[in-house]
């Protein structure tokens, strides 16, 4: 494969993924929001929306703790105390 770029033109392409977890989600405006935190810093750049999916809890969940290091999983409910072999029986 033959490079077509200018001499003296190298260039890499660096790709970022931003992930955004929420009830519902303007995906333009987040679009529009981070080609303007990009403008100015690359000579060429682009910003688009590529997938929305549906999580049920329990994606959620590992989602939230492979990507964010949080568990949202429920407290397990604490065990009751067992009574001791010994313990005395009051008449």
């Amino acid at each position: 494969m033959e490079n077509n770029n200018p001499k003296g033109l190298n260039m890499k392409k660096f790709t970022f993924t931003v992930e955004l977890v929420h009830e519902d989600c303007d995906e333009l405006t987040v679009c529009g929001l981070l080609k303007s935190a990009v403008d100015g810093i690359a000579t060429y750049d682009f910003v688009g929306h590529t997938n929305t999916t549906a999580l049920t809890e329990q994606g959620l969940k590992v989602w939230a703790k492979r990507k964010c290091n949080i568990s949202l999983a429920r407290p397990k409910p604490a065990k009751a105390k067992k009574k001791s072999e010994n313990a005395q029986v009051s008449p």
